[in-house]
């Protein structure tokens, strides 16, 4: 009995074998026909297909120095302060708040109002 469950399992792990070889197969197939409509796509003035976020080659991230950002605010400041300094102007609004709030939570600034902040 033992004998013919292995035999029966054995039987059953190559079946499920061979259908893993041939779904990775046409897996393959999609994949190489989802890049022809693609490109076709792409003649055709559709624009970009795929939309993927790369960055340009040679552009690195500017660092900010976030100490030196709170010293050149003001006593009583908004997120609008921060958002005109120069090396800030290309960052998103998400991106200030975070910073903001980070200050907050180090005790750094006090939140006054809705939308203004002070200087501890």
């Amino acid at each position: 009995m033992a004998v013919d469950l292995k035999v029966s399992v054995r039987s059953e792990i190559n079946q499920l074998k061979k259908n893993i070889t041939q779904k990775t197969s046409e897996l393959t197939s999609l994949k190489n026909e989802l890049r022809r409509h693609e490109r076709v796509y792409k003649l055709l003035g559709g624009g970009r297909a795929r939309t993927r976020r790369t960055r340009a080659r040679g552009k690195r991230a500017v660092t900010v120095d976030w100490n030196s950002v709170l010293g050149g605010l003001p006593a009583t400041f908004t997120l609008d302060h921060i958002a005109r300094k120069r090396a800030l102007k290309s960052k998103p609004r998400v991106y200030l708040r975070q910073a903001v709030f980070r200050w907050a939570k180090q005790g750094k600034i006090k939140r006054i109002g809705q939308r203004r902040f002070r200087k501890v």
